[in-house]
Order: C-alpha cells, then structure tokens, then sequence
C-alpha cells in the first residue's frame, strides 16, 4: 500500500507565507535588498512529509532538520538529510524531499531570494548540505524561534526588517560560527587553528614567538602560517597585534593607568614602540584616542 504524501499540516507547525503583495511592496527597502525571507516555517515530526518542485522555487532553500531524518534528490541525486544537518537549494534547481518513514524529520526551514543569500550557497559544498556543531545548532533553532515570534505578530514592514537581520544572523552562525564547518577550513578539516586562537586571547600580555603559536596547534610553522593566512585573513604576528590593540583599547578607555602601564599589561616595554604600533593599526596615537573619545562621551574613569 503507496503511503500518504503530505506537503502541509502537522499538528503543532508554524507556516508564514508573506504575501506577494507584501514582498512586492517592499523589496525595493535598502534593508530588504541583500536578503530576504519569502517563507519561513516549522514542521515538527512530520511524517509522510513530502514536496516535489520539477522546476525549482523562485527563491534560495535552507531546511535545517533538527531531528529525526529525512532525504532529498537535487541534480538528479538522491541524499540522506540527518540530524543536525542543513539543506540548502539553490532558486530555478529541480528538487524533491521527504521525511523517512521510520524516524520523520522535524524539521525548520526557510526560502529566501537577495545578492547575499546567493554568496552564501555559493559557500555550500558539494552535496548540498553542512553539519551543525551542537552549540550552533541551539543557536540556529533559538533564532528561527524567534523568527516565528516576530511573523505571528503580522507582515509589518518593521517586522520584516527584523527577521531578515535575525535570517542574517542565522546564515552567519551556519558558515562562520560553525566548527563542525567552515569555507576556510573545508580543505583542512583534520586541521584547527583554535587552539592557537585561543592560547593568543589568554596571552596578550606576553610575547609569543610563531614557533609557539604553531606548537599550540600541532603544525609546523609553514603549515600553520598558511592556514592561520587563510582562516583569519591576516599573518599571526599581524594577528596578535590587533588583539594586543584591542586590549589596550579597553585600558585606556576605563582605566587610568598611563600610556607606560598599558604597554606593559599588553606586553611591550616600551611605551614609545607600543605607540607607534598603536598608530600604526588605529590611525591616532593612544593618547589622542583616550582624549577624543572621553571627550566625546563625557566619561572620565574613576
């Protein structure tokens, strides 16, 4: 006997749909241009779920299934979709998905159209799919909550302003606040340079030598170099600088200790070195920082 498909209507779902109308009206708005969340829903144990669209949506796809398990054929392939892990489909792709019999997915998911969501699958690798680390997982399910707190309220234009910033949000902690993945670490996933990130944040009031920072790791000096390049965008020596500048930021905006004292507790004994390497990565010395921005908000330390 052929089970039931179903492409709607479990107990306990969520379905927003904006309006047309709506979209239409407001698609021009400078904060609705990059990204922006056509559909979004929940469909908790959804068994016999099923959708089958021969000539793809108009807009982008994300299904995150946060549990139970499900299945996808996109490119004429067909995928197991588990736990814990997120679909993307890009717009005008073939595509079909359903829930397993045995265990049915439940599952959050959203369509979405703008320049940014296409960067963003651009980032997806092959097989269409990405796993969650758990904290990020609880994350991206708290923010889609969210999502359907705000759509349960209406399609006011300012609700619509925030759901895309919360979907922004959401896309972001998927691809760069993900261990379980990132773009820059796609080729080299026996390989963190966290660790070394980590040991950096709790040191800046020290030297540490690239030798060190590489120990941290496990990797030789050329290996880590490169990949620390990479991930981060910047040299580790660039790297711990603007972290040492960082907390002296800090120092010298709620501290009174004295150009001399901030040096040291961020490691440089001198003050006149650690000055020119302030300005060099500011664009003011730490004196004119501490006297402008005091000035500005009308705070002295006490």
């Amino acid at each position: 006997m052929n089970q039931p498909r179903i492409l709607e209507g479990f107990p306990n779902q969520h379905l927003f749909r904006l309006p047309r109308p709506v979209l239409q009206r407001w698609e021009g708005h400078p904060l609705l241009q990059s990204l922006l969340p056509t559909d979004v829903g929940w469909f908790p144990h959804a068994r016999y779920h099923f959708c089958e669209r021969p000539a793809g949506t108009a807009e982008h796809i994300l299904i995150f299934c946060a549990a139970g398990e499900g299945w996808y054929t996109v490119d004429g392939v067909t995928h197991s979709l588990y736990a814990n892990e997120t679909l993307f489909i890009p717009r005008g792709v073939p595509h079909a998905y359903g829930a397993s019999q045995d265990a049915p997915w439940s599952i959050h998911w959203a369509h979405f159209r703008g320049n940014d969501g296409r960067f963003y699958l651009s980032q997806v690798p092959e097989g269409h799919k990405l796993l969650l680390e758990r904290a990020c997982r609880d994350r991206v399910e708290q923010l889609f909550e969210r999502c359907h707190n705000l759509l349960h309220d209406g399609f006011l234009v300012s609700r619509l302003v925030h759901v895309t910033q919360i979907m922004h949000h959401l896309l972001g902690e998927l691809f760069y606040n993900n261990p379980a993945f990132s773009p820059a670490q796609r080729t080299n996933r026996f390989h963190s340079i966290e660790p070394a990130l980590s040991y950096l944040r709790q040191n800046t009031d020290k030297q540490v030598p690239l030798a060190q920072m590489a120990e941290q790791s496990g990797l030789s000096i050329p290996h880590f170099s490169r990949l620390f390049k990479q991930q981060t965008g910047y040299s580790p020596k660039d790297y711990f600088i603007h972290l040492k500048v960082q907390r002296a930021i800090s120092l010298l905006l709620l501290s009174k200790m004295t150009i001399r004292e901030v040096a040291i507790m961020v490691g440089y004994d001198d003050p006149y070195y650690f000055s020119r390497l302030f300005k060099k990565v500011v664009g003011v010395s730490p004196n004119a920082l501490r006297q402008e921005v005091r000035w500005q908000i009308g705070y002295e330390p006490q």
